[in-house]
């Protein structure tokens, strides 16, 4: 046993040794121990009156009446969760005696759904929230019956996998989401003033988004639940997770101002997580390349450097050169936003990306010297492009990026590409310009 922790003997003479058996307690988490500990006792104000010392308080057994016993047994078990390396499955077996002493518990089946997660039981766990539906309606356990859900056959997200660490993550398939999202849907009815029913619903948006075709629709209702999660729970606005996600959200739509600010307030809220701060400071670097490599034009000199110069050839155009096609038009001549009928040519100074490549950008100068960060998004890990390829972006999407953060200031134009497949590729290889990657929209 580790130094400093505390155990609760066995006692003898108990009728129910589920609610006496011995488990450590880490000193961090005595505390929580002794709450629940003093709640199964029915004596929450022990801690303060026993003369014993609270720490009395864990080696006390528990007189309950038989009526009484599966509620006790409920707490016994969120106390044997304190220390779960020690007392899983102890507090899963005082679950399951709580249940077959009463059915009806609720909590006892939202509790036995997390403890069945906690050990990789997943569909064992969508069953237990389940049956804690079936008492009863039950906000807490449709939020986690939706995280189970998004959970199936996922894998962790960006914050964990288990209950205790909910993530908006990567996604099962269609069914599993439509159905995470309508019990999410369900918490939020139930208890429109909880945040972490709105938060829960916002993640569940999320995951739809990636796994469903990157609709704006469910981009914005995200938004919008967290948002609301902090206007109507201060506790939400507190809780790394939520910024964290959220940032993810905004980086992919490219809003880096928002979510710079959001990975460094998750940071702020959890000094002792390292991944915000590695993910702002990645996406600092990323975004201060992009610019310094845009104004360099690519670090490219001399010969290379009137290489990629000049007119680019219009046979790259292919059949979206024909009558009806969309017009060539400089960079300078696009406006904020989509594009319709247009298409930028222009040839590749350099390519970059960051930690996990996404989004892949392309730093593109056309025929005029005007240059772009083109972000590719949705491209094979094995895709890219060379310095010196002559690329056309078909309906482009125009962003004027303006980021000031921290004392940098990142100002730069970006064209949106949401596939490699809206693009035209023309690889020179010394000798002669061939088409690589043609495509129609």
């Amino acid at each position: 046993m580790g130094r400093g922790q505390g155990v609760v003997k066995v006692c003898p003479h108990s009728p129910t040794p589920l609610l006496t058996p011995s488990f450590p307690v880490s000193p961090a988490g005595r505390g929580r121990a002794l709450v629940l500990r003093a709640r199964a006792l029915g004596v929450s104000r022990c801690v303060q009156v026993c003369p014993h010392g609270s720490a009395h308080l864990l080696t006390l057994p528990i007189p309950v009446s038989p009526a009484g016993r599966g509620r006790a047994l409920v707490l016994r078990a969120r106390a044997l969760g304190v220390a779960p390396a020690a007392g899983a499955a102890r507090a899963e077996a005082a679950l399951g005696h709580a249940l077959k002493l009463d059915p009806a518990l609720g909590a006892a089946w939202r509790h036995l759904g997390e403890q069945r997660w906690r050990r990789g039981d997943l569909r064992g766990a969508r069953q237990a929230f389940g049956g804690a539906l079936r008492q009863g309606e039950d906000p807490e356990a449709r939020r986690l019956l939706s995280m189970a859900l998004r959970a199936q056959g996922a894998g962790p997200g960006p914050r964990g996998a288990g209950p205790g660490g909910e993530g908006a993550g990567p996604a099962p398939g269609g069914g599993a989401l439509r159905e995470s999202l309508a019990q999410a849907e369900a918490a939020v009815r139930c208890d429109p003033r909880n945040g972490q029913s709105w938060y829960v619903l916002a993640n569940a948006h999320v995951a739809l988004f990636f796994a469903g075709g990157q609709s704006p629709g469910s981009a914005r209702r995200a938004l919008a639940a967290y948002a609301q999660a902090e206007r109507v729970d201060p506790a939400a606005a507190a809780n790394p997770d939520l910024h964290l996600n959220r940032a993810t959200l905004l980086q992919f739509l490219e809003r880096f101002q928002g979510a710079l600010e959001g990975l460094s307030r998750a940071a702020e809220l959890a000094p002792g997580w390292a991944e915000p701060r590695n993910r702002h400071r990645h996406l600092m670097e990323h975004l201060g390349r992009v610019c310094g490599l845009l104004e360099s034009r690519g670090k490219l000199r001399g010969k290379r450097r009137r290489g990629v110069a000049g007119p680019v050839p219009l046979p790259l155009l292919g059949p979206l050169g024909g009558a009806g096609g969309p017009r060539p038009s400089p960079i300078a001549a696009l406006r904020p936003g989509p594009n319709p009928h247009r298409v930028v040519l222009g040839r590749v100074l350099f390519s970059t990306a960051p930690p996990g490549g996404v989004p892949y950008t392309v730093g593109l100068q056309d025929g005029g010297g005007a240059v772009a960060a083109v972000t590719v998004y949705n491209a094979a890990p094995t895709w890219g492009v060379t310095v010196g390829d002559a690329v056309g972006v078909a309906e482009p999407e125009l962003t004027n990026h303006l980021v000031q953060h921290q004392g940098q200031t990142f100002s730069f134009v970006g064209l949106r590409v949401p596939s490699p497949l809206s693009l035209s590729v023309l690889v020179y290889n010394c000798l002669y310009w061939s088409i690589l990657v043609h495509t129609g929209l």
